[in-house]
């Protein structure tokens, strides 16, 4: 390679004997040029992006350099005997007697790579005004008074975007779409918990039919076939293994193909059975690590906002009772318990389905054009024992003797002012963390004697 004789060949021999030749690792123009040329074109390679090679055209010795790259001591040099550079003698000068001494440093003229560190220090940093551009805004404490409070998951701008970003800035100029990486610790804890959460709900739906934006008992009568093939596509996804993933996958999808390729429902319960089965199929697709689910959990992300407005449309139209139940006769209380359940479950979907979406763009590492803040002005009840309700006996005497905690645009003032821990459930519970962060709620179920 590069002309250079091989070590073995006859003519090389011959040339090392007679002390003519020079060896690949001395220093030469003759060598030096062709080193040069097995370097050509190596600028394209990555490692050369960060280490540029520039080579002189010339290296031969010069006068300021006599020595070369000498190692040796003097004696060893001078008798072109092999030196073991022992310190302070070497082998041969002690059994010889000999004064052992080895030429100086030479001073180093060659300046030694960047590190890491250094090499990163000096790239582009953003400044104020890219950084309110590009980077993704995830604070949700900015409007704990209103429905804003979620609306600024959803989207990617933020007016009057202050010093304490929760973003942690990158060090270069954005290129590409950002990660959830960039997020600070605190950020990460709104967000965190849901996700838990939310991975955990497949199962739950297979073991007790429910999520906490779906009831227990809504399904009791009457289950719509699109939640029929979701909740037996759950069931298929959480027994999946290396050997049937694939089976499980063509079937998940052909499932999701059949919903999405059937007109939006007109009955109030069908629209929320649809939207039921899609959160469904999203969590499911979002939280696997089969890249088979990952296209489509981007195409479901813009039906999603679609049922989401029609559920808002829908939870518009319900209101709530007033006064107290009569308990015996009970014939009232049933009506009662399933307007309630259906109410419930329709306002905790309606925010659960652009909360999902919210998560699905954080961890794509973008945000949304769109404003949700019309199809997030709802109430809903953050009461625990309501919501766990099994008769409508418990039902209505829950609603007599507790306190509902509604909640409208997400203003949880009032809640935080008058509930205990044991009346929030697991729903509340995910709204309170994505707005207060997971440290400050455990802060307040411990300040009223309850470990969160």
């Amino acid at each position: 390679m590069c002309g250079i004789p091989r070590k073995g060949t006859p003519q090389n021999k011959t040339a090392l004997a007679a002390g003519t030749a020079k060896r690949p690792w001395e220093s030469g123009a003759e060598y030096g040029t062709r080193v040069v040329s097995c370097w050509e074109g190596a600028a394209d390679s990555p490692s050369c992006l960060l280490h540029p090679i520039t080579m002189p055209p010339d290296r031969s010795r010069t006068s300021d350099n006599a020595q070369g790259r000498q190692k040796s001591c003097s004696r060893c040099a001078k008798s072109k005997r092999r030196c073991d550079l022992r310190q302070p003698s070497c082998l041969r000068c002690s059994r010889q007697g000999l004064t052992c001494a080895y030429p100086p440093p030479q001073p180093s003229t060659h300046t030694p790579p960047m590190s890491l560190d250094e090499r990163v220090a000096e790239l582009p940093l953003l400044d104020a005004q890219e950084a309110e551009l590009e980077l993704l805004d995830f604070d949700f404490s900015a409007g704990m008074n209103s429905v804003d409070a979620l609306n600024d998951l959803l989207n990617d701008t933020c007016n009057g975007m202050d010093a304490a970003l929760t973003v942690i800035p990158p060090l270069y100029l954005t290129s590409k779409q950002l990660s959830p990486s960039h997020l600070t610790p605190f950020a990460r804890s709104r967000i965190d918990y849901s996700i838990g959460i939310l991975k955990t709900l497949p199962t739950i739906m297979v073991l007790e039919n429910q999520t906490p934006w779906s009831h227990r008992f809504l399904y009791e009568e009457r289950m719509p076939r699109c939640m029929q093939d979701a909740h037996a596509c759950c069931a298929l996804f959480v027994a999946r293994n290396d050997t049937n993933a694939g089976y499980i996958a063509r079937h998940v999808l052909g499932r999701l193909d059949e919903v999405l390729a059937t007109p939006m429902p007109t009955s109030s319960f069908d629209i929320l059975a649809r939207s039921h089965a899609m959160l469904l199929y999203q969590i499911m697709f979002t939280f696997s690590d089969d890249v088979r689910y990952f296209g489509a959990v981007e195409a479901l992300i813009p039906r999603l906002e679609e049922i989401g407005h029609e559920l808002h449309s829908l939870v518009q139209d319900e209101t709530d009772p007033t006064g107290t139940f009569i308990l015996y006769p009970s014939g009232s209380l049933r009506p009662a318990w399933n307007a309630y359940i259906f109410r419930e479950s329709a306002r905790r979907t309606m925010i659960a389905v652009f909360h999902v979406i919210a998560v699905c763009r954080l961890l794509a590492g973008r945000m949304g054009q769109c404003d949700h803040s019309a199809a997030l002005s709802s109430r809903l009840s953050f009461s625990r024992p309501l919501w766990d309700a099994v008769s409508p006996f418990e039902f209505a005497k829950a609603w007599n003797e507790q306190n509902p905690h509604f909640v409208d645009d997400l203003d949880v003032t009032t809640v935080l002012d008058t509930a205990r821990p044991n009346d929030i459930g697991t729903f509340g519970r995910i709204l309170l963390v994505s707005m207060m962060g997971i440290d400050e709620v455990k802060g307040w179920f411990h300040s009223h004697g309850a470990a969160f």
